[in-house]
């Protein structure tokens, strides 16, 4: 028998405005929670794709940021990815991002990242969502991929993991990636719409610390 949701949730605030899955749920709250003990300095953020099928290859979203965070950037990170459809949105993958910011600024991380993925085939947009998006701006009108078009540094896009406040935010925020509504359309049907990558065991605090001692030494 299924977990419920209030038994996954562990006692944290979810989104209660949707029909959440509690497997998925629970996926999320496992990369977060993973991403608080083992990576350093762990930082959370949003970032989505419009793509331009449902059988756009998710497989290539792990390949680009192993390439850009793990190689290029020496940092370790986590994800839930979710895709879904919408009126004017059409299919779009959400990507709650996890990563350790370690010797580099947040700000740098999620520029790379967002930028190899929007270099990926068969991504039309790529866009950071900060924190606190103007309520005018939905993404259920055309003009939601143009007002987050640009990573403006006045904007807020990162949840500090290790902030037991912003933990607790992270986890209502992206609870909102596991309800079921927009997952429901027919060309979605027997397809897996979700995945996830929680940081590895070698990815951890200590060996992190490790990289950064060793390139001010």
């Amino acid at each position: 028998m299924p977990k419920s949701i209030k038994t996954v949730a562990k006692s944290y605030t979810y989104n209660t405005n949707y029909t959440l899955d509690s497997r998925r749920f629970e996926s999320i709250l496992k990369v977060l929670e993973s991403s608080r003990d083992n990576l350093n300095k762990p930082q959370v953020a949003h970032i989505v794709l419009q793509v331009e099928s449902a059988d756009f290859d998710k497989s290539s979203i792990n390949l680009a940021l192993t390439k850009t965070l793990s190689r290029k950037l020496k940092t370790g990170y986590g994800y839930y990815i979710a895709m879904e459809k919408s009126r004017y949105s059409g299919f779009h993958i959400h990507i709650m991002l996890t990563f350790s910011t370690g010797s580099k600024y947040a700000f740098t991380i999620l520029n790379e990242a967002r930028d190899c993925l929007y270099a990926l085939d068969s991504v039309s947009t790529a866009i950071a969502l900060p924190r606190k998006q103007e309520r005018s701006v939905s993404i259920d009108t055309a003009d939601y991929y143009t007002a987050f078009k640009e990573i403006r540094k006045t904007n807020n896009y990162f949840h500090d993991l290790k902030d037991t406040a912003d933990f607790k935010d992270a986890v209502y925020r992206y609870s909102y990636l596991s309800k079921d509504e927009t997952k429901l359309e027919k060309e979605l049907k027997g397809i897996r719409l979700t995945q996830s990558k929680t940081p590895k065991a070698d990815k951890t605090k200590q060996e992190q610390k490790k990289r950064t001692i060793k390139k001010t030494g």
